[in-house]
């Protein structure tokens, strides 16, 4: 069986797997990582990064929290989600055009031979790492540990826009910060010191004042305020850290704009310059965006939202490139499925979005009054399926041609 092993049979990416998770090692490591980084982040800023000052403490806590709450809500989203892995059995969508069209060549259905020749929709890979076919895959992200695919290339991006917000806001908090012991400092200045003022200040053994100092670490004259949040050691590598992933989620954040923009993935971005794809690897339809979801192609307060992408009645199937039912078994789907419903006129012809519109206006198997042949169209394009009438010593029998299926493996 194609996928990876499960752990304790109830979690992993393998066909029998009740809930999806990635068990790569690197991937492990990754996410744990990126789950450390915010939580080190959010502790040491609200030590180090807030004192007395109010405009910190305001930044922090009604900008920082919420959106580094969204970064680690998006990460959990993209890390535990089903990518758009094609399970066990999967059958092609059905599209119908008339008998004797021309317009695209038979092609046999593509499988995939390391998931035991599972059905492979068009715009699905097979991902090495979690052992399955993805659609829609983009990439492995290590920093997620899972697979980007249709399902969840969406909590990606939210995961990296959330995060490049979060530096951006620890960077503001180090800047008000600064600002805010050197203006501590430059009243301690203005005072005169050796005095009784000072004495009655700072020095009163119960001071509120002097209390608050203490507890936060600050020395008492402010002096050493600047020290205190530069000099010291965790404070340093959050500034490095902030810094560093500011650059990283922004350089990526761009490099996911046109897979927002196009909605497709990054292979299939690459085959379509280089002239290897067809229109099976374009966007299915303009009235909304496939990554995001929802009903219409313009943002909407869902995007910004790390809930499950909801795409609109009956086109989830279309986005995927398949349809599956727990009734169709675990074994892969085999062409004479489909005959022995063409025979027992048990078929069910979805119209696929995706393909031109002389196969979107078609609502039924047409017949051709000549030649009696059916002609039935898989949704990837990738079988014909003929059905015609012929004469055998007096009686009439049905013919069923396929293309061989097993030399097609892409």
């Amino acid at each position: 069986m194609g996928g990876r092993r499960d752990c304790f049979g109830a979690i992993g990416s393998s066909f029998g797997a009740r809930r999806w998770l990635s068990l790569d090692p690197c991937g492990i490591l990754g996410v744990t990582f990126s789950f450390g980084v915010h939580v080190f982040a959010g502790i040491t800023s609200g030590l180090y990064l807030l004192n007395d000052s109010l405009l910190s403490q305001v930044l922090y806590g009604g900008m920082y929290l919420p959106l580094a709450g969204m970064a680690v809500w998006s990460l959990y989203k993209a890390w535990r989600t089903d990518p758009g892995a094609v399970p066990m059995g999967a059958r092609p969508l059905m599209t119908v055009r008339k008998a004797g069209s021309t317009d695209q060549p038979e092609r046999a259905i593509r499988r995939c031979h390391k998931c035991n020749d599972n059905f492979k929709p068009a715009r699905a890979h097979h991902d090495s790492i979690t052992g399955r076919c993805i659609v829609k895959f983009d990439h492995f992200c290590p920093w997620v540990g899972n697979a980007v695919g249709a399902l969840n290339h969406k909590f990606f991006c939210l995961f990296i826009g959330y995060t490049l917000i979060t530096c951006m806001t620890t960077l503001a908090l180090f800047t008000v910060q600064f600002f805010h012991c050197r203006a501590m400092k430059t009243i301690y200045n203005s005072e005169p010191h050796g005095s009784e003022n000072e004495e009655a200040t700072w020095h009163e053994p119960e001071s509120k004042k002097a209390g608050e100092a203490r507890f936060l670490g600050i020395d008492p004259t402010h002096t050493e305020c600047s020290k205190v949040f530069l000099g010291n050691p965790m404070v340093v590598i959050l500034a490095i850290t902030a810094v560093t992933f500011l650059i990283f989620t922004f350089v990526m954040l761009l490099d996911q704009l046109e897979a927002i923009q196009s909605n497709t993935s990054k292979i299939a971005r690459m085959k379509l310059r280089v002239g290897q794809g067809g229109t099976e690897l374009e966007r299915v339809s303009h009235d909304f965006n496939e990554m995001f979801g929802g009903v219409s192609p313009n943002p909407a307060w869902h995007w910004f939202v790390p809930i499950s992408v909801n795409f609109p009645s009956g086109m989830e199937k279309v986005v995927l490139g398949y349809e599956w039912d727990p009734t169709f078994g675990d074994s892969p789907f085999e062409e004479d499925d489909l005959v022995a419903a063409i025979k027992g006129e048990k078929s069910t012809v979805n119209i696929d979005a995706g393909v031109d519109e002389e196969s979107q206006d078609a609502s039924e198997i047409e017949n051709d009054s000549l030649s009696g042949r059916k002609t039935v169209e898989m949704t990837s394009g990738k079988i014909s399926v003929s059905r015609a009438k012929k004469r055998v010593s007096t009686k009439k029998q049905d013919e069923v041609t396929f293309v061989d299926t097993k030399n097609r493996l892409t």
